[in-house]
């Protein structure tokens, strides 16, 4: 076996640790050149070099140290060690021979003998690299596949998203320069152990899952030989233990939702996402819900005058399309009671002053240039919650509140409950989902079921609401902007202005602000209709 070393060469040094070799080989790195190692005995002396390849540690031989001077061994342990981390793996003997050439022929250059200029390729990989997919690769690939399933309507846009964010986060980015047909089941565990010991044993058990479905799809006959995935290679793969989930969830009382509901109305939020963080308040239900409601789904209830109907029909992915005779078959409809209804149609009048789209909630910009203007993303909702001062609920515990207070401070059933949030299998610890049979038995909407349960919310929100007091318009917003920026880990305030104002110079001189693009398209509209 043997010992390392750690030594600052020079010529005389490397020339007395070869003289004076003794009893086992023995490693010396050179302290001067990272990776740099020469291994001496009493018969031989060697320069190697030391490096990582595919996650793991690799021992490159360069040749007798009697050939090569200091110099050249340094300059080709720097060669060698960019050659590996290019991922091109163990550079060839013969380019290693050629690089220590070009080196000599450099030091005789520099001594006036002149010299030939030794022509070096720049990879020459002692082994052939595998024609098959890299991880960054396979990521690409499979995006690609899951955009072309979710147009056919195979796959929704969402889980999409979350499967490539998943792939494609922080710690599994580490696997991107490195072979489908090379990474091995302890490859992801060592990522999922690290996301482990960060605490984030969700992200850990997310790994788990999404990874196992990409080995599925890249070891399928249809890729398997682009990507050089082996069948059943992540299958000893095991996801780690939550802990006690029920015990971390928050279940937030009606204040804390008041409190929400406040902020919301204050108006220092934009129109839009006070108006859909107030929806999401008073109907529990999720963000998706919220922000792809579109204008026509909401409508008078004929059978009372005072209320209103949502209908929510991106649900009809789960229970069939609309038809000629059925055209809201499918959708997950909500009575509004009297006061939410009156606050839906303020907000649309106020609205259809600036020209109405078809969402109720409009993006402030499209996603990518030239592509129309969609909804309102889920995560803003998300960031506009976490800001709020003085506030602990997610957008996701206004249901568990919901469910808890109705059932518990109103005598509302479960099985009323459970038709509100639309819950087929209910994942939330106070509703006890009875109703299943005549949720898939019945084409009836339960109006009359779910009425009293959201009069009974509004009623409890409204009465609370009333007790919350809140700071001027100009702290409460200086307190939403610092909150966010802590969030987002901006410690210098001063320095985050600076860097917002030569932002916003930027986009003004470009003519990108939002204004200038409105009063672009304006004036387009207006040049074609003249």
């Amino acid at each position: 076996m043997s010992r390392k070393a750690a030594l600052s060469f020079n010529a005389a040094t490397v020339a007395r640790l070869i003289r004076g070799a003794a009893g086992p080989a023995r490693d010396v790195a050179d302290g001067g050149c990272a990776g740099l190692t020469l291994r001496v005995s009493p018969t031989a002396a060697t320069w190697y070099v030391r490096a990582k390849h595919d996650g793991r540690q690799v021992r490159v031989h360069m040749g007798d140290a009697k050939r090569w001077t200091l110099a050249q061994a340094r300059a080709v342990c720097v060669d060698v060690r960019r050659h590996v981390g290019a991922g091109k793996g163990e550079p060839a003997r013969e380019w290693i021979e050629l690089k220590r050439l070009s080196a000599e022929q450099a030091e005789r250059r520099r001594r006036g003998r002149g010299g030939e200029e030794v022509s070096v390729p720049e990879f020459m990989p002692r082994e052939r690299p595998p024609e098959t997919w890299t991880y960054a690769e396979a990521r690409a690939a499979w995006g690609e596949w899951m955009r072309r399933e979710a147009e056919a309507g195979g796959l929704r846009e969402a889980t999409v998203r979350n499967y490539l964010g998943v792939v494609g986060g922080p710690a599994m980015r580490a696997l991107d320069a490195r072979y489908v047909s090379r990474i091995e089941a302890p490859d992801v565990a060592a990522v999922v152990e690290s996301l482990v010991t960060q605490g984030k044993r969700s992200t850990a058990k997310d790994v788990v899952r999404v990874t196992r479905r990409f080995w599925d799809w890249m070891a399928d006959p249809a890729q398997v030989r682009r990507s050089g995935a082996k069948a059943g290679a992540m299958a000893g793969l095991r996801a780690p233990k939550l802990g006690n989930v029920k015990a971390r969830r928050h279940f937030p009382l009606v204040p804390e939702i008041a409190h929400m509901l406040a902020v919301a109305q204050h108006g220092v939020l934009s129109d839009s996402v006070g108006m859909a963080i107030e929806l999401l308040c008073y109907t529990a239900q999720r963000r998706l819900s919220v922000v792809k409601a579109r204008v026509d789904e909401f409508e008078p209830w004929p059978a009372r005058p005072e209320w209103g109907l949502w209908w929510q029909g991106h649900r009809k992915i789960a229970r069939g399309a609309p038809t000629a005779e059925e055209p809201r078959r499918g959708a997950h409809v909500l009575p509004l009671p009297p006061h939410v209804w009156w606050r839906v149609r303020a907000y649309l009048r106020r609205t259809a002053a600036g020209g109405r789209s078809e969402w109720m909630f409009p993006a402030m910009r499209p996603r990518r240039a030239g592509a129309p203007v969609g909804h309102m993303a889920e995560d803003t909702l998300t960031h506009a919650v976490a800001a709020m001062p003085g506030r602990r609920a997610s957008p996701h515990d206004v249901r568990r509140a919901f469910a808890t207070v109705l059932q518990r401070d109103h005598g509302i059933g479960a099985a009323a409950v459970g038709m509100v949030l639309d819950h087929a299998s209910s994942d939330l610890l106070q509703v006890v989902d009875g109703n299943g049979v005549t949720r898939r038995y019945t084409g009836d909407q339960m109006l009359e079921l779910k009425a009293p349960a959201l009069a009974a919310w509004s009623d409890a929100l409204v009465a609370a609401r009333r007790e919350i007091e809140l700071p001027d318009s100009e702290t409460l917003k200086r307190m939403l902007v610092e909150e966010n920026l802590r969030q987002r880990g901006v410690k210098d305030m001063a320095a985050e202005a600076e860097r917002r104002r030569r932002v916003a110079a930027r986009a003004y001189a470009e003519g990108r602000t939002t204004r200038q693009r409105r009063r672009a398209q304006a004036t387009e509209a207006g040049a074609r209709n003249a």
